[in-house]
C-alpha cells in the first residue's frame, strides 16, 4: 500500500519496493523493503530494520547488495541473499529531513546526503563501499548561498528546497541533485561545487545519459528537457506526455530511455 520507491535488481523479473504501508501493520512491516518476484507476484523476502519511512533505495551495479536511507536517520546496507542488515550508518545529529543514499556506477563508492539544520544547506559524505567502517573519505557542504549564486533572482527560494534525489554520472566526477519545487543542479563530484542550474523548466526528476554529456529532466508540464552538461544549455524539449513526469531513466548500454507520468503512461524513447 502506498508504494513510492521501486528499484530494479540484477534479476530481470525481480524488484525491490517500499511504501508507506497500512496503519494496521506494525512499524517493522510498514518500513520494510520488499523483494518481489514479478513472475509469480510473490514477495521473496522482507528486509526489516528501519522504523520510519524509507526515502531511497540504491542497488549495487556490481553485486547483490543495496543501500537504503530512511527518515529514522539511518543508512543501511543489505544483501539480497540475507534477511538481516549487513551494516548500519547513523546520520549526524546536525542533519534533518529525509536523507538519501546512492551508489556510483562502479559500486565502489556511495554517497550519503541530508539537509543541515538551521538552513545551512546540504551535506554530502562519500564512502568507500569496501571500507565504509573507516568513515567518509570526502565530506562536502553545499550551502544555500552557493546554490543561490547560480540561480536566477526569481528562483532564489529554490536554494532552500529539500533534495529528493542524488545520482552520480558514469565517470563519477559529477553528481545530479533534484529537489522539491523544481530544483535541479549539477555538482562537482569531488568537492560539491555547484556547476549548473537546470531548474528553469520545473524539473521533477532527472538522470544523466550514459555518455555523461546530457541530462534528461522530466518536468511538471509533461515535457522532457535535454540539457547539455558542459554548457548548461537546454538543447531541446521532448513532448508527448499529457501530465507531470514522475520518472525518467536512461538505458546504461543503448541510446534509449524510459519515462512515465501521472497519467500512468510509460514511454520508451
Amino acid at each position: 500500500e502506498g508504494i513510492n520507491l521501486v528499484e530494479a535488481t540484477h534479476h530481470n523479473q525481480c524488484v525491490l519496493f517500499a511504501g508507506k504501508g497500512s496503519r494496521e501493520q506494525s512499524v517493522g512491516q510498514r518500513c520494510a523493503v520488499n523483494y518481489l518476484s514479478l513472475y509469480d507476484n510473490k514477495i521473496l523476502r522482507k528486509f526489516r530494520g528501519h522504523n520510519d519511512e524509507i526515502t531511497s533505495i540504491s542497488m549495487n551495479p556490481a553485486d547483490d547488495t543495496f543501500l537504503t536511507a530512511s527518515a529514522d536517520r539511518t543508512i543501511r546496507l543489505w544483501d539480497l541473499q540475507k534477511a538481516g542488515c549487513v551494516a548500519q550508518l547513523d546520520l549526524p545529529s546536525s542533519t534533518e529531513g529525509k536523507p538519501l543514499a546512492v551508489l556510483d556506477s562502479t559500486g565502489l563508492v556511495f554517497g550519503v546526503s541530508a539537509r543541515k539544520r538551521a538552513g545551512q544547506g546540504q551535506y554530502i559524505h562519500l564512502y568507500d563501499a569496501r571500507n565504509y567502517s573507516g568513515g567518509a573519505f570526502a565530506e562536502m557542504i553545499v550551502s544555500n548561498s552557493s546554490i543561490e549564486k547560480i540561480l536566477p533572482r526569481d528562483q532564489s527560494m529554490l536554494s532552500q528546497s529539500e533534495w529528493t534525489s542524488l545520482s552520480f554520472n558514469a565517470a563519477g566526477n559529477q553528481m545530479l541533485a533534484t529537489g522539491k519545487n523544481g530544483l535541479a543542479l549539477i555538482l562537482d563530484g569531488f568537492d560539491g561545487t555547484v556547476q549548473r542550474n537546470l531548474s528553469a523548466t520545473g524539473t521533477t526528476c532527472a538522470c544523466f545519459t550514459p555518455d555523461d554529456k546530457t541530462v534528461l529532466a522530466g518536468n511538471v508540464d509533461g515535457t522532457i528537457g535535454c540539457w547539455n552538461v558542459a554548457t548548461g544549455a537546454l538543447l531541446k524539449k521532448l513532448e508527448g506526455h499529457p501530465s507531470r513526469i514522475n520518472c525518467v531513466v536512461a538505458n546504461p548500454k543503448y541510446a534509449m530511455f524510459a519515462s512515465c507520468c501521472t497519467n500512468t503512461a510509460l514511454w520508451i524513447w
